[in-house]
């Protein structure tokens, strides 16, 4: 269990790199990350300044970082989106599921498990590092995937096979009913590291300082007179506005 004391948690700065730039001011953000959408995505407002001078192009490499001093942490690491309805004051930042959404996926394959099936998805859309469940499923002789992309053909895996594993990237790794290991639980804190707590539907929803290293998928520890106990987060929303301040939401159910 960790609280969040040992890193330094004011006045955190955004690091852009998009190919050979990096931009440290001159930039609003906006990063989402959840389990349940499968994909990450940053988008980065240009200040009229940078607006021309930054030159990019579609899967440039792209990262954005957040931090304090020289101690940052990755929001995403992943590549810049452009297409032709794409709006030139921002970059479209997409983790590398977005290889899985461009690759196209067709076939028939027998006597195969969900495993055999997506290590061909996963070969077909270029992405060699991944960690699948071990978990034994049942074979089909016959199962058969009509045009359509990788991110799709996933999901319909996961359907016909009547089970519910989430699918994404965490530090360019695939996952597939498994997550990167955590070895410690981070607390937040009411009046410490949580502004305000608020549930909406089924899902609670606290605004926090930032802490760019808490993740979806990970547990924490909850301490707040509305909410205390152990929860998965579900996603995070990171926000800066042209003065600098940074806004942080973590989900949960």
């Amino acid at each position: 269990m960790s609280g969040l004391g040992e890193k330094k948690l004011i006045s955190p700065e955004i690091r852009v790199t998009v190919g050979e730039y990096e931009i440290k001011d001159g930039v609003e953000v906006e990063c989402f990350s959840s389990r349940e959408s499968h994909i990450d995505w940053c988008r980065v407002e240009l200040s009229p300044r940078l607006q021309g001078l930054i030159q990019f192009k579609d899967m440039d490499e792209a990262q954005v970082e957040l931090g304090y001093e020289d101690d940052f942490d990755t929001l995403i690491d992943g590549y810049v989106r452009c297409n032709g309805s794409d709006y030139w004051k921002e970059i479209m930042i997409k983790d590398d599921m977005m290889k899985l959404e461009r690759a196209t996926v067709k076939g028939t394959f027998i006597d195969c498990t969900p495993q055999d099936i997506i290590r061909y998805i996963l070969t077909r859309a270029g992405i060699t590092a991944y960690e699948l469940t071990d978990e034994v499923y049942s074979k089909k002789k016959v199962y058969s995937i009509e045009e359509k992309s990788g991110t799709a053909a996933i999901a319909e895996i996961n359907s016909s096979w009547g089970i519910s594993n989430p699918f994404f990237f965490q530090e360019k790794i695939f996952h597939w009913g498994t997550k990167k290991e955590q070895k410690e639980l981070y607390v937040l804190e009411e009046d410490e590291t949580i502004i305000s707590l608020n549930k909406y539907g089924d899902m609670w929803e606290a605004e926090t300082i930032a802490i760019p290293w808490i993740h979806h998928s990970q547990e924490v520890i909850v301490e707040h007179s509305k909410y205390s106990g152990t929860v998965v987060v579900e996603k995070t929303i990171v926000r800066s506005d042209d003065s600098g301040a940074v806004h942080m939401y973590i989900y949960w159910r």
